[in-house]
């Protein structure tokens, strides 16, 4: 028998008793709907440059995925020609393969054109991605209280 000929008319009375639900213990039937919850969305991506001496500051907050990876590789190639650049992902929410991309096309231009990458890794557990892929092993990160310094260290979080 098809799905067709499977199919019946709801009645009325069958269609209430399908929006009431019983009550935990009193044993009462109300009827009603679910109510709808309010769930923050994320927060917008936004870019924010800072230009210091001979370097700048690129601190991206949100979201970087598909949608907004190319807004972060703008900002980045805005910057031009720079001694010293300092990624500062602290501010992500998530981060996707698309930028986990952009970090590993960044780290290899840093290489072409001689200038000091840092990245300094967002909180946990948006830096879960970084360390999965092993390029917590592989590119520049470095510790919060190192990034001023200038040293690097092992991993996203700055361990030793």
């Amino acid at each position: 028998m098809s799905f067709a000929m499977r199919k019946r008319r709801i009645t009325g009375r069958e269609a209430n008793r399908m929006q009431t639900s019983r009550g935990p213990s009193d044993g009462r039937h109300r009827t009603g709907s679910a109510r709808a919850v309010e769930v923050a969305g994320p927060q917008p991506f936004a870019v924010a440059v800072q230009r210091r001496d001979a370097g700048a500051i690129v601190q991206p907050r949100g979201e970087l995925d598909l949608v907004t990876v190319e807004t972060l590789r703008a900002a980045l190639d805005g910057i031009g020609s720079t001694e010293r650049l300092v990624l500062d992902l602290r501010g992500l929410s998530f981060i996707d393969s698309t930028g986990l991309q952009l970090l590993v096309a960044l780290h290899q231009r840093a290489e072409c054109e001689r200038f000091q990458l840092t990245l300094m890794a967002p909180a946990a557990p948006v830096d879960s991605a970084i360390q999965l892929c092993g390029l917590d092993k592989t590119l520049p990160f470095v510790a919060v209280a190192d990034a001023e310094a200038g040293e690097s260290t092992s991993g996203p979080r700055g361990d030793r």
